[in-house]
């Protein structure tokens, strides 16, 4: 069965994740460790992989269930219409400057207190964020939700997914230093699983994990580059979670409703 493609998966990286995460949080309250030093990005990186190599470990245990030359099909599946492209890059972004926008209108000093960076400067960030983001995807896409979306409707598909995908980064919220650090987790939750909406759909649609490594990275990019809300301004960070939970969750029902709608008879008399 497919599920177990999904425990080895969910085991092996839960396991990676939060064993090196909550020593690194340990350390970094006790003020043993910085962040920023070498074994406090070892720790870090490491733990931040492993959605990567346990979608690789879950793939090579379960070959019944696929096979590492299927995985890499999807991987390395690039050839689809140029639309997708600009989707999973600019929804990102689009979705950020919606948060900017309700920030300036709750706070007029937002923009000043939090300028934006050179706009070019996102090209470097969005390569950068596909190391350091965008490859997760391996995982929440190619191994979990293949087997979901052939057991549960898209919306249920988006909620185990986006779930999940917050409750890995929990550690980050007591890891001194971090950018999640004392910041309300369910706010993030809300978020994860509204820009997990659109990827669902992404992959849903195009079957292409690499697409879902650009969507995600650019989440990456556009926070880098100041283009989204940050976390520490929670009234207008509150407004902007809920948002992109409630456009997230909209736009999946309204896709699931066209593809469910029967098509039209064209056929002559």
């Amino acid at each position: 069965m497919a599920a177990s493609r999904n425990k080895i998966y969910l085991i092996f990286t839960f396991t990676l994740t939060w064993l090196l995460w909550w020593i690194l949080a340990y350390l970094t309250q006790a003020e043993l460790v910085d962040l920023q030093s070498g074994l406090g990005q070892a720790l870090f990186i490491t733990g931040g992989s492993a959605p990567t190599i346990g979608a690789y470990v879950a793939v090579i245990l379960t070959k019944k269930e696929g096979s590492l030359k299927e995985f890499h099909s999807r991987v390395l599946k690039v050839r689809v219409n140029y639309k997708f492209y600009i989707f999973a890059i600019l929804v990102p972004v689009g979705l950020g400057i919606i948060g900017l926008a309700i920030a300036s209108i709750l706070d007029s000093q937002y923009l000043h207190d939090n300028p934006i960076q050179p706009i070019f400067l996102f090209i470097p960030f969005f390569f950068v964020s596909i190391l350091m983001g965008g490859l997760e995807e391996f995982g929440w896409r190619g191994v979990l939700q293949p087997s979901l979306q052939n057991r549960l409707n898209m919306v249920l598909v988006n909620f185990v997914i986006g779930i999940t995908w917050a409750l890995w980064h929990l550690p980050l919220f007591y890891i001194s230093g971090s950018g999640q650090e004392g910041n309300p987790f369910f706010l993030y939750a809300l978020a994860a699983i509204g820009f997990s909406a659109f990827m669902t759909w992404l992959y849903a649609k195009t079957s292409s994990i690499f697409l879902c490594v650009l969507f995600h990275a650019s989440i990456n990019a556009t926070a880098i580059t100041g283009l989204s809300v940050i976390m520490e301004h929670s009234a207008a960070y509150t407004y902007t979670a809920i948002s992109i939970f409630a456009a997230g969750l909209l736009f999946l029902l309204i896709s699931q409703g066209k593809s469910k709608q029967p098509k039209a008879n064209t056929g002559g008399r």
